[in-house]
């Protein structure tokens, strides 16, 4: 691998509810804005704080469990700002469904109730009918397809689902979707946050002290899924780093500490 170093800054997170930032997504309306949540055993509720972690505002999910929120992003689709909340982390791999939650992007300039319900949610399986935890999920708004690579196998395993499925039947009565593997990194352990950007073609993969880049190719192998390794970029002095976000105009990543309230910076190459 080219292992690459990289300018960083470190920025302490203003609010002290956020105990356990588990997912970033750095906002698709302003380059200054980010998202974050905490991981299981909190409630429903997604932060907005600026690139230097300032606080912004807080916001009340209606109508959407938070049984182990492991990652979020954001995306523009149909010209509406929205983000994805990923109920998928599955630590002992137990559990038999998940759940993908779509809320449209707050405007921080809303006045009334600090609550919100979801624009779409469905419930998913993977195809082979095993449980695995998930803690990279992404939107590939190119190709209208959420990626997710698994956490706790030898290596990463990529499946795939559509962004917003089709309900079957006369009603809303919901259908449970299938998750379909489409390849896998094999030099990838332990991912912790996922994300591709808004052309499709640049895949970001954060593990513990690198955010692995990878460009979309136009062969596929089976094993990568059209990606071709690029560089990785090194950073330091985070404790436990399970978040991470590429802002909207590729010139930084975002980097949070699970244990410890931090938000590293990183400069983009």
């Amino acid at each position: 691998m080219k292992i690459l170093s990289s300018e960083q800054k470190k920025y302490s997170i203003e609010n002290k509810n956020i105990n356990e930032s588990s997912g970033l997504a750095c906002s698709t309306r302003d380059k200054h804005l980010i998202w974050t949540h905490n991981d299981s055993g909190h409630m429903p509720i997604i932060y907005a704080m600026t690139h230097k972690g300032k606080d912004l505002a807080t916001f009340h999910l209606d109508n959407i469990n938070s049984y182990d929120w492991e990652d979020m992003d954001a995306f523009k689709y149909e010209g509406e700002h929205y983000l994805l909340i990923a109920d998928t982390g599955d630590n002992l791999r137990i559990r038999w469904d998940y759940r993908i939650s779509i809320i449209k992007e707050p405007k921080l300039d809303r006045k009334g109730a600090s609550s919100i319900s979801p624009a779409w949610s469905f419930s998913f399986k993977y195809e082979d009918g095993l449980s695995y935890d998930v803690e990279s999920v992404a939107v590939d708004i190119v190709r209208e397809k959420i990626i997710l690579l698994t956490k706790r196998t030898s290596h990463a395993y990529i499946f795939e689902l559509p962004l917003k499925p089709t309900l079957s039947g006369s009603s809303d009565d919901e259908q449970v979707q299938i998750a379909v593997k489409t390849g896998e990194f094999n030099q990838i352990v332990k991912p912790s946050a996922l994300d591709v950007s808004a052309d499709g073609q640049l895949l970001s993969i954060n593990t513990y002290g690198r955010v692995h880049r990878f460009q979309r190719s136009s062969q596929n192998n089976g094993q990568q899924a059209g990606w071709e390794y690029v560089n990785s970029l090194k950073y330091k002095h985070l404790f436990q780093p399970e978040a991470m976000c590429l802002r909207m105009d590729e010139k930084y990543y975002y980097v949070s500490s699970e244990k410890k309230p931090k938000l590293l910076k990183l400069r983009a190459q």
